[in-house]
């Protein structure tokens, strides 16, 4: 009777601390979504040696999980809670490698556990978009053979591999970054260097950005100036403000117009740069509809473009555009061909995904430029509607 009893006790005792763990401290995978943004991507199985080419996007990519860029290319990656909660992404850029080493959520909403998601990036750069909109806490952490760096905040961190280190910078939020059992906390516009075998080098310097309200966390005026143009007696374009379902404050362009319009926003900076090495334009662009193939006919009418107005070393006014489109036109020239040198090509998009856009550096490809006057964002065309968020123009000393 004795050891029946004994024996009774520790079976209830097994179901009891059996059932807490099930309730409070199980786990279960995560979901994440893959999206071709631009140029070559390959995913890869764990344990399988066969690439498999990303050309539509893919919504069951799973834990260990690889993905690689080629040169120039661009892919999205969004992790969901099990109860279809988006946690945060990453945006991979040209030449990168990264293993989605760890994608665990708690079994119940309630169970008080963190989500955790860890990123093994290989090479390249990546950038981090870690979400508020969840009641649990989450943890997003990247490695890399240098440094490992822990996401302490809601925000956007890079992370990119060099030859010679890791280089971690926070837009927004907190992120702390260890190597050789060594740490430094980056709070926004900070970074650091993990060199090859060496401690996180202190907190470096961040770029300076030239531009006062890029998130629109506080509207447009004053900073922003609104302007349109459009033909004789047909629909007025309209810009609003709203958050999208990570929280980010987004801008809409929306027109529904039938002939040509032009609807956009300017920001006047006047900032000499000459004391400045880089410069470059940064934000978060979005497409859902254009009527216009391309950026019709003469490359001027793109759904979303940004302009900059500068002035150069010899005093001359110049302009420098970038446009976005996604519905492509097989003749039209995917360049603005009434504009004046330097000239870049237009970038087509996925629809309805995020492209992080970043630039080369504009003081090389700019024609010695000396005083940046203003920056425009602007839609054209004739029925169109466009997102913008996380505009920056950032300059490095």
């Amino acid at each position: 009777m004795v050891l029946s009893f004994i024996a009774f006790c520790g079976l209830m005792t097994l179901a009891l601390y059996g059932g807490k763990w099930f309730l409070l401290d199980s786990d279960v995978s995560q979901e994440a979504s893959a999206t071709l943004i631009s140029g070559n991507v390959t995913l890869a199985q764990p344990g399988s040696d066969q690439s498999i080419v990303l050309a539509q996007p893919r919504e069951d990519v799973g834990e260990g999980w690889q993905i690689e860029t080629g040169g120039g290319a661009q892919a999205a990656i969004e992790f969901r809670a099990p109860q279809g909660t988006v946690l945060g992404g990453t945006q991979l850029y040209g030449n990168s490698r990264a293993t989605l080493a760890l994608m665990r959520s708690p079994r119940f909403e309630w169970s008080g556990r963190s989500h955790r998601i860890i990123i093994d990036l290989q090479r390249g750069r990546a950038r981090v978009n870690l979400t508020a909109e969840d009641s649990q806490f989450i943890n997003i952490s990247l490695r890399t053979r240098h440094a490992w760096v822990e996401l302490l905040q809601p925000g956007s961190y890079s992370v990119e591999i060099t030859d010679k280190g890791t280089e971690v910078a926070v837009r927004e939020g907190v992120a702390a970054v260890l190597g050789q059992e060594q740490s430094v906390n980056l709070s926004p516009d900070q970074r650091t260097f993990v060199p090859d075998g060496g401690a996180p080098q202190g907190i470096l310097t961040g770029e300076s950005n030239l531009i006062r309200n890029g998130d629109f966390a506080q509207g447009l005026a004053p900073d922003w100036t609104v302007y349109q143009n459009l033909t004789q007696g047909d629909a007025q374009g309209e810009i609003t403000r709203q958050k999208d379902r990570e929280g980010r404050d987004v801008l809409t362009f929306f027109r529904p117009g039938t002939n040509w319009g032009q609807v956009g926003i300017r920001q006047v900076i006047n900032r000499d740069i000459r004391d400045y090495e880089s410069l470059r334009l940064h934000l978060a662009v979005r497409l859902s509809s254009q009527n216009v193939l391309s950026c019709g006919q003469y490359g001027s009418e793109c759904p979303l473009m940004a302009k900059i107005e500068y002035t150069d070393k010899a005093g001359g006014q110049r302009e420098w555009i970038q446009g976005f489109y996604y519905l492509p036109g097989a003749r039209l020239p995917t360049v603005c061909v009434t504009c004046p040198p330097p000239q870049t090509e237009h970038l087509r998009v996925e629809r309805n995904v995020w492209l992080f856009y970043e630039s080369s550096d504009l003081i090389k490809l700019l024609n010695e430029p000396a005083i940046i006057n203003a920056l425009s964002i602007e839609a054209q065309g004739h029925a169109f509607e466009s997102f913008v968020s996380e505009v920056e123009l950032l300059a490095g000393d």
